[in-house]
């Protein structure tokens, strides 16, 4: 019995001894679990610079307004600021991994009308220019044999052009410029209705950090591979254009490639979870997609700039005032024009006191 006893304790303290397996900590992107689509807003650009002053936390006095101007080729447009601070998605980095297949900011009018829609730009790159002088000397020999140096008059200069690539953080406010469909141009004073929709996707991801030599993020790296390596060929021929001074926009994906990612997507995802399946039996990817869409938001037309002649709707009003007023004035003194129908009572009426005999 007591031998008994002490072979169970030697194995206990064997077991207890052995090395324990490493552990390795899952190491995952630093950004918020949950997207809060109040957060992704289209702001004017008093409210963008109210936003950057120290009175930012303060409502404005007034209710937001937007201008439509016309570009040189008499299109239509209104220019806003796309913000999404806080929003738990960065909506210009995750466009460019690939994440985000589809955007479009849409505009209605009163009557629900699509006055407005094109996918979100932005600017890739940023154009470092520098110019350089460079005098040269001439130096011509006399009869003197020694020579004598002339400084050039004109001096030559040089230009060069690097396009550095744009990192946009959740705080930017990203420029848009929405142009007006033909026949849809919105009247002073009318309301409008601006939001953004996104088509999301975003394989679920459990901890699975062995699998990626401690990369928690490998197997999404690996599953939007293909669209980010498209992106960033598109990116380097941007830059190419920009370098040349010609001024381009992202191209998005068309309808074709967005179903061909997504079937790439899915096709991948079926093979981690199969042949290639990670080590633990409980981890597994699912394709997941939303469709996304922000909160609304109502802006009223405030000014109109065409032909370089602006219409302001506060013009309007106080021209529209100043009638009322003229034709309420007309209309009292028409009232107290003297009428055989007035009131006893009427102020022009004076009363008489006839004697009898």
């Amino acid at each position: 019995m007591n031998r008994l006893y002490f072979v169970t304790c030697l194995l206990l303290l064997v077991i207890g001894c052995q090395t324990p397996k490493q552990v390795i900590t899952p190491t995952f992107p630093n950004h918020s679990e949950q997207i809060n689509l109040n957060r992704i807003k289209m702001i004017t650009k008093s409210e963008s610079n109210h936003s950057d002053s120290k009175e930012g936390k303060k409502p404005l006095a007034s209710e937001p307004g937007v201008s439509i101007e016309y570009s040189e080729n008499k299109i239509p447009f209104i220019q806003l600021d796309l913000f999404f601070e806080d929003a738990g998605i960065s909506i210009i980095e995750e466009i460019i991994a690939g994440t985000i297949l589809e955007h479009h900011i849409i505009a209605l009018n009163q009557k629900g009308e699509i006055i407005a829609k094109q996918p979100v730009n932005f600017q890739a790159y940023e154009i470092l220019e520098t110019k350089t002088e460079v005098m040269r000397n001439k130096v011509i020999v006399g009869e003197s044999k020694k020579p004598v140096k002339v400084n050039s008059t004109t001096p030559e200069t040089k230009i060069s052009r690097e396009a550095i690539e744009r990192q946009y953080t959740d705080r930017d406010k990203v420029p848009q410029v929405l142009e007006i469909k033909e026949g849809k141009v919105p009247a002073l004073g009318e309301y409008i209705n601006i939001y953004l929709e996104l088509t999301y996707v975003n394989p679920q991801l459990e901890p699975n950090c062995e699998s990626y030599s401690g990369n928690c993020n490998g197997a999404k790296q690996k599953f939007f591979e293909d669209i980010t390596g498209r992106n960033r060929r598109e990116l380097d021929i941007l830059r190419n254009r920009y370098v040349e001074g010609e001024v381009a926009p992202f191209p998005n994906l068309t309808e074709s490639e967005q179903v061909d990612f997504k079937a790439n997507i899915k096709s991948k995802i079926e093979n981690l979870n199969g042949v290639f399946g990670p080590k633990h039996g409980f981890t597994k990817f699912m394709f997941r997609e939303w469709n996304l869409v922000s909160s609304p938001q109502y802006f009223r037309i405030q000014s109109i700039n065409k032909n370089g002649k602006q219409t302001l709707l506060e013009d309007r009003i106080e021209e529209k005032k100043l009638t009322n007023e003229s034709e309420d004035k007309s209309n009292s003194e028409e009232n107290d024009s003297h009428s055989i129908f007035d009131s006893p009572t009427h102020t022009k009426h004076k009363r008489r006191t006839i004697p009898t005999p």
